[in-house]
C-alpha cells in the first residue's frame, strides 16, 4: 500500500467538497487505511482532505472521537502543526497508515498518548497466533460436522434444506422444499475461532469467537423467522416483511424492522448490547432503534438506549480490535476470547480507560505490545496464559 500513496489520482478541491466532504465518509476512508483495504481513491480523497484541512476546513473537531486522536496522532509523528503550511499530505497519510497498521493505544487521561515506553514481551516462542475461521455445525439429530476439516460443496440435506460449504470457507443454506417438520440447527465457533452463514432466507450472520447461532434449517414453514445467539454477531437481514425475523439473546428480543446490526450477549460480559447500523430493530417489543444506536441492558433487566459509534462495535468483523473507554479488564476479555488464553492479574491493577485499535491478526505479543507502550501494564505470556501486571 505504501506505493500507492505516491501514485493514486489527484482530487481537486472542489470536487473534494462536492463528493467527498461528508464527515462519516471521511472517517470510513480512515477506517479502510486502518484495516488495509483502501483503494488508490481513497487516499486520494484523504490527500485531498489534508490539503483541505491546512487551509483551515473542515477541523479536527468535526470528525468522531476516535478519528480525531488518531489523527492528532498523526500530526505529531509526521511533525505536523495546524498552522504551519508545507507539503505534508503524503507525510501524514504515510503516518496514518504506519500508526494504524501497527496499532496505537493509549490512556485517556488527558486523551493524550503517553511516551512509548520499552515493550518487555518476551520471545516468540511464548507467542500464541490470532483466531481463525472455523465452527462447528451441529444438525437436529446431534450429528456434528467440523467446518475446517470439510470439502468445499454440498455437506447434507435435512428438512427442506440443502447445505454446503462455499469455496469461500462459510456456510450457506437454500431452501429447496417445503418440509413437513422444522429442524434446527446449531453453529459454534470456540474461543479462538470466528465464521460466517448465510441462512435459508439469505441472512447473513458473522459470528465472533465463543458464540453460538441456533436457528431453523428452514424458514419456509414459519411465520416468523426466529434465531437464536449466544455471544456476538452481525446481522445483515434478508427483508420478507411477511415474515418477521426476530434474534431472541437473554435479556434482549430484537425484532428487526431494517437490516444490519450487532448483537454482543456474552456469559461473562455485564451488559447485553444490541448496535443498530442501518434500518430499525424494536428492543423488547417496546424500544425502537435508530441507526448510530445501541440498546444496553443491565443485569437488572434496566435498558437503556444511547448513541455509538457504530464502528467500534462491528470492528471485529472488520478484522480489528476497537477500544474506546474501557479498562483492561474490558480489553482482556476479548484478547482472552479470540486467542484462547487464560488472564492471570498479578498485583494492583490500574483501571485506567484506554483507547486502542489494532489488527485481530497479529499474533497476541504484537497486541500486548501495543498495549504496553500506553505504559500503564505490563505482560508476560507463558504457553497458553497471559499474565498482568502494573508497569
Amino acid at each position: 500500500m505504501g506505493g500507492s500513496l505516491f501514485l493514486c489520482p489527484l482530487i481537486s478541491e472542489q470536487v473534494l467538497n462536492r463528493r467527498y466532504m461528508d464527515q462519516s465518509r471521511i472517517a470510513e476512508i480512515i477506517d479502510r487505511i486502518a484495516n488495509n483495504t483502501a483503494t488508490d481513491e481513497d487516499l486520494a480523497v484523504y490527500n485531498a482532505w489534508c490539503n483541505a484541512q491546512q487551509k483551515g476546513k473542515p477541523g479536527l473537531g468535526d470528525l468522531s472521537a476516535r478519528e480525531t486522536l488518531v489523527l492528532e496522532r498523526v500530526h505529531q509523528q509526521a511533525g505536523i502543526s495546524r498552522g504551519r503550511v508545507f507539503p505534508w499530505r503524503m507525510a501524514a497519510a504515510a503516518a496514518l497508515a504506519g500508526i494504524l497498521a501497527g496499532g496505537y493505544f493509549w490512556s485517556r487521561q488527558g486523551n493524550k498518548p503517553k511516551e512509548p515506553l520499552a515493550v518487555s514481551i518476551p520471545a516468540k516462542q511464548n507467542d500464541v497466533a490470532a483466531g481463525k475461521n472455523t465452527a462447528t455445525l451441529i444438525l437436529a439429530n446431534g450429528k456434528k460436522i467440523i467446518l475446517s476439516g470439510a470439502q468445499a460443496g454440498k455437506l447434507t440435506s435435512q428438512a427442506g434444506a440443502e447445505v454446503t460449504k462455499t469455496a469461500d470457507g462459510s456456510l450457506a443454506y437454500h431452501s429447496v422444499s417445503n418440509p413437513a417438520t422444522v429442524e434446527y440447527n446449531t453453529l459454534t465457533t470456540a474461543r479462538g475461532e470466528q465464521y460466517q452463514i448465510t441462512l435459508s432466507d439469505g441472512t447473513k450472520v458473522w459470528l465472533n469467537a465463543a458464540t453460538s447461532l441456533t436457528f431453523p434449517a428452514s424458514f419456509a414453514q414459519l411465520a416468523e423467522r426466529t434465531v437464536e445467539v449466544q455471544g456476538e454477531a452481525y446481522f445483515e437481514v434478508a427483508s420478507d416483511p411477511a415474515h418477521p425475523f426476530r434474534v431472541k439473546t437473554g435479556k434482549q428480543q430484537v425484532q428487526v424492522l431494517g437490516t444490519s446490526f450487532n448483537v454482543n450477549n456474552y456469559a461473562d460480559e455485564p451488559l447485553v448490547r444490541t448496535t443498530l447500523l442501518e434500518g430499525a430493530v424494536k428492543i423488547n417489543n417496546a424500544q425502537v432503534l435508530k441507526p448510530g444506536q445501541q440498546a444496553i441492558s443491565a443485569p437488572n433487566g434496566a435498558l437503556k438506549i444511547v448513541n455509538v459509534d457504530t464502528n467500534g462495535a462491528i470492528a471485529w468483523k472488520n478484522g480489528y480490535f476497537e477500544f474506546k473507554d474501557e479498562n483492561i479488564y474490558d480489553v482482556m476479555r476479548k484478547i482472552a476470547r479470540w486467542y484462547n488464553v487464560e488472564i492471570i492479574y498479578e498485583g494492583d491493577i490500574p483501571t485506567d480507560e484506554m483507547e486502542g485499535t489494532i489488527s485481530r491478526y497479529e499474533n497476541v505479543s504484537k497486541v500486548l505490545g501495543t498495549i504496553e507502550k500506553a505504559g500503564i501494564l505490563k505482560f508476560r505470556i507463558t504457553g497458553k496464559k497471559i499474565y498482568v501486571s502494573k508497569y
